[in-house]
């Protein structure tokens, strides 16, 4: 499922952080689907993404407009990386061990 986090119609906007509860409430619902999101994604905001649980990203500007591409995409990724490890760490079988 795409959850766009700008307005639709051109690249370069600013991301849109209240859509993130969309993200947190579809990832508690369904613990094991893909949920992408994009629009405004950068390292600076790549984290609300990936905490919320975003496991699939879409980084125009960010990459494009950046002084050093590949360590741009190596932040997205390993920020993802890193959460999706952490909620496989509270996930067992779908029951949370965290309270």
């Amino acid at each position: 499922i795409l959850i766009l986090c700008v307005e639709p119609g051109f690249g370069g906007q600013k991301f849109m952080p209240e859509m993130m509860t969309k993200v947190d409430a579809l990832r508690k619902l369904f613990p094991k689907l893909d949920i992408e999101v994009d629009g405004g994604l950068a390292p600076s905001t790549i984290d609300a993404a990936a905490l919320a649980g975003a496991n699939i990203i879409v980084a125009g500007s960010a990459v494009f407009n950046s002084e050093n591409p590949e360590e741009t995409i190596r932040r997205l990724r390993d920020a993802i990386d890193i959460a999706a490890k952490e909620a496989a760490e509270i996930q067992v079988d779908g029951v949370s061990k965290a309270q």
